[in-house]
């Protein structure tokens, strides 16, 4: 019934809808430790954007082209709106913002020093380079959440593009149940953390680059 009422509330912008594989598995009882699958997707094309809904979960996911933090923000919080009208879901154990970043090769630039601000060493004995690298690195900020940042060089898309992938995930997790009421306003500290982390990593001449090409 939940899907079916956010379906119809969602409809205008969001007309496209599909039940997803996991939907037809068998539900377990909730004291079950499994891992939050969706159920049901819900897309848009403008912005271009998607839902996700199963038990204990709901996504909100922006799709290039980004259109903005202002654009992301509304439409999080309005879809939110609409699933606390629906299924009444009570405070969360986990709340998070995730940005994915792929940072395009360029021509002459083939170390990830050339892109962020991140060095890596080992030992002596292996071959260098490595024809792969891959870290996650975990930063605590108090009782605001944890900072996850991945790095994976070289990195590559759907489309064979090949770049430098900086995952930026910060994510609250309990226990105790976050207090939904303050979601927006955690909301805003939470890009505010990716974003001064996004700068900091990278080179200013690759931020001036990006910012180049998105006028």
């Amino acid at each position: 019934m939940v899907p079916g009422a956010i379906a119809e509330r969602l409809r205008r912008q969001f007309p496209r809808y599909e039940v997803l594989p996991g939907a037809s598995l068998a539900s377990l009882p909730e004291e079950v430790p499994t891992p939050p699958v969706p159920h049901h997707r819900f897309r848009s094309d403008d912005p271009n954007a998607l839902i996700q809904t199963g038990p204990r979960l709901l996504t909100v996911n922006m799709l290039p082209t980004y259109q903005g933090f202002e654009v992301f923000r509304e439409l999080i919080l309005t879809v939110l709106e609409h699933y606390c009208s629906v299924a009444n879901p009570g405070n969360p154990m986990r709340v998070g913002l995730r940005y994915i970043n792929l940072i395009r090769l360029v021509e002459g630039q083939g170390s990830l020093n050339d892109y962020l601000k991140c060095t890596f060493s080992y030992p002596e004995e292996l071959p260098r380079p490595p024809r792969e690298l891959a870290a996650r690195l975990l930063f605590d900020y108090a009782e605001k959440g944890t900072l996850g940042l991945s790095i994976a060089f070289p990195s590559r898309i759907g489309d064979g593009a090949k770049g430098t992938l900086l995952d930026l995930d910060f994510f609250w997790s309990g226990p105790p149940e976050f207090p939904l009421e303050q979601f927006s306003s955690w909301l805003d500290e939470a890009h505010g953390i990716i974003y001064t982390a996004f700068l900091s990593t990278l080179h200013r001449s690759v931020v001036e680059r990006l910012r180049g090409d998105n006028q």
